[in-house]
């Protein structure tokens, strides 16, 4: 379903668990709140109503975002393929031989055998500012003064650069 902008919540989100995946295991996610207000004419383009008696409109929410992650309940992991996203040797299932590979791997700190507790966790965290988002129309006039300033700063240059080189070429006349 859409909220805000477009934006996605997390309602009917599914995740199936297979014999390749795990059968069970644990299902984190991590939420960050962020506070949010939103001022004057653009709540309207956003298509949400709201109550304004002779005030700026405002519309007090908050955005989210999260992230995912499932960890098999029992299998055997190779710290050094998770990290490098070598998926079939990286996650549940995978069987790490001690006896191929390098020595390094084959130290006892990279085969290593995942327990877990099973279930659903959200870990929240919730900022302590507050985003204010507004739309402000800059007046033309200082669209042409940047404009002009920006010129200006081209000429100062060019001027220095021109007056450097022919300090330059003075002196390289004389010798």
């Amino acid at each position: 379903k859409a909220g805000v902008n477009g934006e996605r919540s997390m309602n009917g989100a599914v995740k199936t668990v297979t014999e390749e995946t795990g059968t069970t295991g644990l299902f984190q996610y991590f939420i960050k709140v962020v506070p949010t207000k939103y001022k004057g004419d653009i709540i309207d383009d956003m298509g949400v109503s709201t109550l304004s008696d002779g005030q700026e409109k405002q519309l007090e929410t908050n955005r989210y975002f999260y992230t995912e992650r499932f960890r098999p309940l029992i299998g055997d992991i190779d710290e050094e393929a998770l990290l490098a996203g070598d998926v079939e040797k990286g996650t549940a299932g995978a069987h790490v031989s001690k006896a191929g590979g390098t020595q390094h791997q084959q130290a006892e700190h990279h085969a290593a055998t995942n327990a877990v507790l099973p279930g659903v966790f959200f870990v929240y965290e919730i900022y302590p500012f507050m985003v204010e988002v507004s739309r402000n129309r800059v007046p033309f006039m200082h669209l042409w003064i940047r404009i002009m300033a920006t010129v200006g700063g081209v000429f100062t240059m060019m001027s220095w650069i021109d007056g450097a080189l022919h300090a330059r070429d003075k002196r390289g006349g004389r010798r």
